[in-house]
């Protein structure tokens, strides 16, 4: 497996390189246009001293000291003059830097016509006509490469100083700006290396406000919102597993205590110890016992389809109806309560119809066993506003402050021996938030209790 450098080196590196690129490219252009231009000035030179000398040219051929006159004129400069006369007399002059080991006029390429480099590439020459004589004129090239060569040393120097420097800023940028990550690795790390329940609360340590317009500052807001999640659906996975062990406890213990009392009847049964006048109570008793493991299995099975099955039935339901026929169900088990039902002609809710009658029952059901039997009972059914609240109130002992907090969880009863099983409101409380609503009890410490539940009615 080929190991990958670090992304700071890298990113150092990449920018290094386009970096030297680009100085590489200008430094080439720069000295391309620079050439070009000394040439284009050069050739211009030439053409001009290519002028002058025909000018003067028949003056200057003339007398005794032939090439006099030009000489004069030209030097002291680098210009080389070569005059070739009709008759093939050749006149050289020569500026500061002296005249060539060989005659240029000789090695002139045939038909040029503008300034052209000589062979050999050390001049730049045109040649003109003045009569029968030819005239050449030549610039040396040496100082226009001197000139080339010292600006490609100075970009090279000034490149290689740029490049340390921008080594250094960008090594130094680069430290600060991938901090953040730093800390985004030594977090995850932290993480990785422990129990992460222990060590989920950690976050990416800030130094200022993030800025959410930065890659950087958008993956740490990510990053600890992720372990934000994560914690508290690990505290949420804690919570569960704690109620599930609770709620596993107190199904054992509801279904042992059933259990334990069925055997010890059939044991007497066995054994001969029940007279015959005592044996239909002592069925009646393991009957009954039975009766309630039963319905202690019922709501367990009830529970456990609403928490693997949460999505009930959404059809409209009559409210009002609901209420009207629990409450007769309840007064047909129990007729001599007082029972009262405020409510309107009409309130229609989507849900299940079987679950909310199953949410009356129990509340109903919840107020007869923990209530005495003259105790009145109210139940009152409002719909307004897009919303459907329904109270069941009595004017029973109340609940005691110490289970307010606990009346919705799984097995909680106000006395371990008393009647139900305690999962008649968990059912009441599940059932309702399946419908995407509420519920909550009201118990004053002078007596009496209240359950008020609300569900979405839209078509209020």
């Amino acid at each position: 497996m080929v190991s990958r450098p670090p992304l700071r080196r890298s990113l150092l590196w990449w920018m290094l390189a386009l970096t030297a690129v680009a100085l590489a490219v200008a430094g080439t252009v720069s000295a391309v246009a620079l050439r070009a231009y000394l040439v284009e000035r050069t050739d211009d030179q030439l053409r001009v001293a290519g002028a002058f000398a025909v000018q003067r040219a028949p003056a200057l051929l003339a007398g005794d000291e032939r090439g006099g006159g030009l000489k004069a004129v030209l030097a002291p400069s680098d210009y080389v003059v070569e005059i070739r006369d009709a008759d093939g007399t050749l006149t050289r002059l020569g500026g500061l830097a002296g005249l060539p080991a060989e005659t240029l006029l000789d090695r002139w390429p045939t038909g040029a016509a503008g300034p052209v480099t000589t062979a050999g590439g050390a001049y730049r020459a045109v040649t003109v006509h003045s009569g029968d004589a030819v005239i050449l004129v030549a610039f040396p090239l040496a100082p226009m490469r001197q000139t080339l060569t010292r600006l490609i040393l100075v970009e090279v120097a000034a490149g290689l100083l740029v490049l340390v420097l921008q080594g250094l800023a960008g090594r130094m940028l680069l430290a600060r700006g991938l901090r953040p990550l730093n800390r985004i690795t030594t977090t995850a790390v932290a993480i990785a290396a422990g129990d992460p329940g222990a060590v989920l609360d950690r976050r990416v340590p800030v130094e200022r406000a993030v800025d959410d317009r930065t890659e950087v500052g958008r993956l740490t807001l990510a990053v600890n919102g992720m372990l934000g999640r994560i914690e508290t659906a690990l505290a949420a996975r804690a919570r569960s597993e704690e109620r599930l062990r609770r709620f596993i406890a107190d199904a054992s213990h509801e279904l042992r205590t059933p259990l334990t009392t069925i055997r010890g009847y059939l044991q007497v049964l066995r054994q001969g110890m029940v007279t015959d006048a005592d044996r239909p109570e002592v069925l009646r008793r393991a009957d009954a016992e039975a009766t309630r493991m039963a319905k202690i299995v019922e709501d367990l099975l009830y529970l456990a389809r609403l928490d693997t099955e949460p999505a009930l039935r959404h059809e409209p339901v009559d409210l009002v109806v609901v209420a009207r026929d629990s409450l007769s169900d309840a007064l047909a088990v129990q007729p001599g309560r007082p029972a009262t039902l405020d409510a309107p002609r009409t309130c229609p809710v989507p849900g299940d119809p079987d679950a909310l009658r199953q949410v009356f029952a129990n509340l109903l059901a919840n107020v007869r066993m923990h209530t005495p039997p003259q105790t009145p009972v109210r139940v009152t059914v409002e719909c307004a506003a897009g919303t459907a609240r329904v109270t069941v109130a009595d004017d029973g002992p109340g609940v005691p402050a110490a289970l307010a907090g606990q009346l919705f969880d799984r097995f909680s009863r106000g006395d371990r021996r008393g009647p139900g099983s305690g999962l008649g409101l968990a059912i009441v409380a599940e059932i309702v938030a399946a419908h995407e609503g509420t519920v909550t009890v009201d118990s004053p410490p002078g007596g009496g209790t209240a359950v008020r539940l609300t569900v979405p009615a839209p078509n209020s």
